[in-house]
């Protein structure tokens, strides 16, 4: 699909601040490199090339912020600066002008870009473009400071049809793997999720609410998301407990971004909602009954936090006034595989798992105060396969009950 384009026009300082470059291997790859004050670079749409927002709160950033304002004529050199793709560029030598040709797409029409095309702006440096716009919003302060001069930043423009057939994404991992980028950013990027978004949607958990990007200041992070999935594979933990998944998120992660597992997870989008915030009902059912006639004390217990007011996490309808610690709330939560039954190519509860909770809930809660009581941490809880199988022989004979008195036999 074609998109309408527009043309920013840049003024370097100097025309010996622009070069342009013959790429060694590949003749429809265009390079120039260019020294732009920031006040010129600022005018650049940032665009969705590069895969993850900045973090403010990271040293580096603010190492950044401390050279604009100590020692800005040194940016250029401490700082590697910014590669950006666009559609071609061309330098006026004469009236001394960079224009730039990028796609015409505003900032809040990127998101609802089919499959994220086209793909323009900053592959790399969105922490250095974000210093940078953050210092001409306050320049005028700046300039009043005696010695402050504007800093410059390297500017590398990429153009031609090369990354056409998808080298610009192999690029952008390249780069930004080497900066330390979460793999599942790059997963982000290459709409590994957009399956996962959909079933969670679809089940009634609003996934804006989830961080598929490091860096996105979100409540949820869809390694969380994945780890609870990943352990509902009912056919892998036939013969042995999930809680290799609560010690390495990472591992979940593996599970899904692989093409010859990635369909254990897909079963179960169906399901996929209740999935993930079963931890959620299961902290909000208990919270509900402490201080009742059945003596509980939730929030006494070492796992459990009181918090200072009542609470619904985000995506969830589960209020709770105690936050339970997912090494004590994952083996209970992923207990409840048991329930689930395979009709054709995807898992549906079998039985209603609020239902079995209930029937379950008195056996579970004496069986995690028995563990809390004896666990040197709280943390070994998610690594104790005893508490996990527990747990699970607590809901299957749950469920094998209340089947019966359905059936009345």
């Amino acid at each position: 699909m074609l998109f309408p384009t527009k043309v920013v026009e840049l003024n370097p300082r100097d025309n010996e601040h622009i070069k342009r470059l013959n790429d060694p291997t590949e003749p429809g790859l265009f390079h120039l490199e260019a020294w732009l004050p920031f006040s010129e670079a600022a005018r650049l749409d940032r665009g969705n090339a590069n895969v993850r927002p900045a973090s403010e709160r990271k040293k580096p950033f603010r190492d950044m912020v401390n050279t604009v304002e100590t020692s800005p004529s040194t940016f250029h050199l401490k700082n590697r600066g910014i590669i950006y793709r666009c559609d071609k560029f061309e330098f006026d030598n004469k009236s001394k002008v960079l224009r730039v040709t990028v796609p015409d797409i505003s900032p809040d029409e990127i998101d609802d870009l089919e499959n994220g095309e086209p793909k323009f702006g900053i592959a790399d440096g969105g922490h250095t473009f974000e210093v940078i716009q953050q210092t001409i919003a306050r320049i005028n302060e700046l300039r009043e400071r005696e010695g402050w001069t504007e800093p410059f930043v390297r500017v590398h423009f990429l153009a031609g049809q090369a990354f056409e057939s998808g080298e610009l994404e192999q690029l952008v991992e390249a780069l930004n793997t080497s900066s330390q980028v979460q793999q599942f950013t790059l997963d982000e990027y290459q709409n590994k999720f957009d399956e996962l978004k959909d079933a969670l949607k679809k089940g009634g958990f609003d996934p804006s609410v989830v961080a598929f990007r490091e860096n996105e200041d979100k409540e949820w992070d869809v390694r969380d998301i994945v780890q609870r999935l990943a352990c509902f594979l009912k056919d892998r933990w036939k013969t042995t407990q999930p809680a290799s998944m609560y010690r390495s998120k990472g591992k979940a992660l593996d599970l899904y971004t692989n093409d010859s597992t990635h369909e254990e997870f897909r079963r179960l989008y169906d399901v996929a909602a209740d999935v993930v915030t079963l931890p959620e009902f299961i902290q909000s059912e208990f919270s509900k009954d402490t201080g009742s006639g059945k003596g509980r004390k939730f929030g006494k217990l070492r796992a459990v936090k009181t918090l200072k007011k009542p609470y619904i996490p985000a995506g969830t309808s589960f209020a709770t006034e105690h936050e339970m610690d997912l090494a004590a709330s994952l083996p209970i939560a992923a207990a409840f595989r048991e329930l689930l039954e395979l009709k054709g190519d995807k898992y549906y509860w079998k039985v209603d798992y609020k239902e079995v909770f209930k029937a379950a809930a008195d056996e579970l809660y004496k069986t995690l105060l028995n563990k809390v009581k004896t666990a040197k941490a709280v943390n070994t809880l998610g690594a104790d396969t005893e508490y996990w199988t527990q747990c699970a022989n607590i809901v299957l004979r749950a469920k094998y009950e209340l089947l019966s008195k359905q059936s009345g036999t």
